[in-house]
């Protein structure tokens, strides 16, 4: 399928922490993208009650507790969660973790979620290479990622804020994968293997 043509979700969750299996989701962001076309009216956000609360992760992500006392839980907001992301892309600044958080809160309410991932720093590594750059540690934060290609970052650790960062992000580098050469979300997924994949190689070599 053309990239321009295909259909992405930047993701972008808070969560009480960072166990899939243990923490819970707290707030959801979902920005839907038309190929490179952002439809930001189209976006959904909501906090979510969980069943504990870790004070200790206000200092990260803000959220009171007191906001959330009156939230839906996760099981109200399932079935409109899943028809914004079925059949869609995700993508987001280390979507995995966030896919991870979402499999196991839809297995809670008895739906198997699947959904191909496209993670925004794997991608701009990938960019980096064609340009001949090494991107440190520091170079694939998510405010250093917008500060290169000029998106102010106005509010940060906001699900909203951060999803839409992420979507404007993937919109340039789409157009820059078009310029490349790399036109369908096929081979966008045969490119990120590679480097996926010669990045494990690299790693098990100097373990």
């Amino acid at each position: 399928m053309n990239l321009r043509f295909a259909k992405f979700v930047s993701v972008d969750l808070e969560t009480t922490g960072l166990n899939p299996k243990r923490d819970e989701i707290i707030a959801i962001a979902i920005v839907p993208l038309d190929g490179t076309k952002i439809q930001a009216s189209k976006s959904f956000y909501s906090l979510i009650k969980p069943s504990k609360f870790k004070i200790e992760t206000i200092k990260i992500h803000g959220i009171d507790p007191k906001s959330l006392y009156s939230a839906p839980s996760f099981g109200d907001i399932a079935n409109e969660v899943r028809l914004m992301l079925n059949n869609k892309i995700l993508i987001g600044h280390s979507v995995n973790t966030d896919y991870k958080f979402l499999r196991v809160a839809f297995k809670k309410h008895n739906y198997e979620f699947r959904a191909d991932t496209i993670d925004i720093i794997l991608l701009e590594q990938v960019l980096a290479e064609r340009l001949g750059e090494r991107l440190t540690w520091e170079d694939q934060s998510l405010e250093n990622i917008a500060k290169r290609y000029g998106i102010r970052c106005l509010y940060r650790h906001n699900a909203l804020a951060d999803a839409f960062i992420a979507a404007q992000i993937f919109q340039i580098q789409i157009l820059k994968l078009i310029k490349y050469g790399i036109t369908t979300v096929e081979r966008l997924k045969e490119v990120l293997s590679d480097k996926l994949n010669s990045r494990i190689k690299f790693n098990f070599v100097n373990f």
